[in-house]
């Protein structure tokens, strides 16, 4: 949901949305001339001199030196771009999201790296967690209006997610298990089907021998309400 929050931030203050994931190079953020002389713009220069709302999404997994440009742009409020130096557009507004609070990598995201402490300082933090209500309505619009089936789902998978929270399993049940579950139903797959791809999703027999049992009835309510 955080690009979606981006993006309803952006819509909210009437400015345009601009985006990236991670980046490796500099470059990717900041543009480059090619050997023709013709300048290449990113959607953070956009966004930077032509104002609107900048989501550098994933800036945990990018690389910490290619940081360092960006954060000289946030600290000083102006950037020296490939062809000339830019000053920040009033309605310039950048927002940062990440998996992790920036100190590494952690036991469920660990291709990520630590984020420079002076690029965090520069950001307030939030912690988001899954938002119920939306989450019932992700389900009852992958589900093609299925109320019953959606809602079964929906009760299925978040038994599962409180499950792996309690016996504290390395095993994350978002909400697009929610979505891509009801979406493999109403194509065909059956509700055991659904429960292996998407909530099991390679959980070891042991871990898996804990929460099935808890599970079962669950399936088989959605199994009837598929049918």
């Amino acid at each position: 949901g955080k690009t979606t929050v981006a993006k309803q931030v952006a819509h909210s203050l009437g400015l345009r949305f601009h985006f990236n994931g991670a980046i490796h190079s500099e470059y990717k953020l900041t543009g480059f001339r090619d050997a023709q002389g013709k300048v290449h713009r990113t959607a953070f220069r956009e966004a930077f001199e032509h104002g609107g709302v900048y989501l550098f999404d994933e800036i945990d997994a990018s690389q910490p030196a290619a940081l360092l440009a960006f954060n000289a742009a946030l600290a000083n409020g102006m950037f020296d771009f490939p062809d000339r130096n830019v000053q920040a557009h009033p309605n310039f507004r950048c927002i940062a999201a990440a998996n992790t609070w920036g100190k590494g990598a952690t036991m469920d995201y660990v291709g990520r790296n630590a984020v420079d402490a002076a690029t965090m300082d520069r950001f307030a933090m939030l912690e988001m967690r899954y938002d119920a209500s939306l989450e019932r309505r992700m389900a009852h619009l992958a589900s093609n209006d299925h109320i019953d089936l959606a809602e079964a789902w929906l009760e299925l998978v978040q038994k599962t997610r409180a499950l792996c929270h309690e016996h504290d399993f390395r095993h994350i049940v978002s909400p697009r298990a929610t979505q891509q579950g009801l979406s493999l139903m109403v194509g065909g797959i059956t509700a055991e089907g659904a429960t292996l791809m998407v909530l099991r999703r390679g959980m070891d027999d042991t871990s898996w021998g804990r929460i099935r049992p808890s599970i079962h009835a669950l399936i088989q309510k959605v199994e009837a309400a598929r049918q």
